[in-house]
């Protein structure tokens, strides 16, 4: 369906502040060619309805991704006719990805409530080398990009994580508790930590679900720990993981939210500046993480885990 052709140079330059969520700054022209690539499996999960969870994850060691660039798939019908990304205008070539989310109206609103979409990327590199809303790619090294869609009450919760089979390797999770304990121990829990992932007989490995996370990162995400940038930016949330005895290297995850807040006890549209909470995993979660055996994800089996 053609869609309304959007003048960016009618909105105020006040929307467009150095605010934004790392990556807001991406221009429309380099992300339209990188969703596209992604398109069959990233949009799929930003167009996920119904019940159950849709995602997809992707594992890269090479540099040059753009992961902020997925969140055009915000803007309905990016890639038809008409859309932003099939004959882009001047004006919409020198827009950034936020620009463009703010001039659609479907978007602003899909931001704030609906069906939450999370997106965590773990990757080399510091919270500190993030610089404002600019647009960023990845550095060399392996690193983990994640979307997934999902109903954003507590009801049944869940966990998804990954390890790479290999000495070090960082593992990773995310998880929703079943059940609440207490204000304080609602929302969305982040944990990652350089751990041995090899296997041997007598030790069966890391399990990034289950696994014990004590001296790395550990934080709880509740509704006042996300950080809510200017219009056309999702909230967002970055964490340094500390390297241990066996990080190599600056770890970082950096991780969105779109729609009603995730893992809370109500579904709520607002989000500020401010403190995550630090908490051990839930042994509620039902495990549901995988084991990325190789360098690259394979985009098939990504699907049908979380499909």
């Amino acid at each position: 369906m053609p869609l309304r052709p959007v003048s960016f140079a009618a909105l105020p330059l006040a929307v467009f502040g150095a605010s934004g969520a790392p990556g807001c700054g991406c221009a429309v022209s380099h992300c339209c060619e990188w969703t596209q690539n992604k398109s069959d499996f990233v949009e799929a999960v930003f167009n996920a309805d119904g019940a159950g969870m849709r995602g997809y994850t992707l594992a890269s060691d090479d540099a040059g991704v753009s992961p902020a660039c997925s969140f055009l798939n915000l803007i309905p019908g990016v890639h038809d006719e008409g859309g932003i990304c099939s004959q882009p205008s001047h004006s919409a070539e020198n827009a950034t990805v936020c620009e463009a989310i703010s001039a659609d109206e479907q978007a602003v609103s899909r931001l704030q409530s609906g069906r939450s979409i999370l997106s965590v990327f773990v990757e080399p590199g510091t919270c500190a080398g993030l610089q404002g809303g600019a647009c960023w790619e990845s550095e060399a090294g392996l690193a983990y990009y994640d979307w997934r869609s999902f109903d954003a009450g507590v009801g049944g919760g869940w966990c998804a994580g990954s390890v790479a089979v290999a000495t070090p390797a960082l593992a990773w999770m995310v998880s929703c508790p079943a059940r609440c304990q207490g204000d304080g121990q609602c929302g969305l829990l982040i944990s990652a930590k350089w751990v041995d992932g090899n296997a041997s007989a007598s030790e069966p490995g890391f399990d990034s679900c289950s696994g014990d996370y004590s001296g790395g990162l550990q934080a709880t995400m509740g509704a006042d720990a996300w950080t809510a940038g200017s219009e056309g930016s999702p909230r967002w949330s970055c964490f340094d993981v500390p390297p241990g005895q066996m990080g190599p290297g600056s770890s970082r995850v950096l991780a969105y939210s779109i729609g009603d807040l995730p893992c809370v006890a109500a579904p709520t549209t607002t989000g500020s500046s401010g403190t995550a909470t630090t908490t051990a995993e839930s042994s509620s979660c039902t495990r549901v993480g995988h084991v990325i055996l190789s360098r690259i994800f394979s985009a098939a089996l990504a699907v049908s885990l979380w499909a």
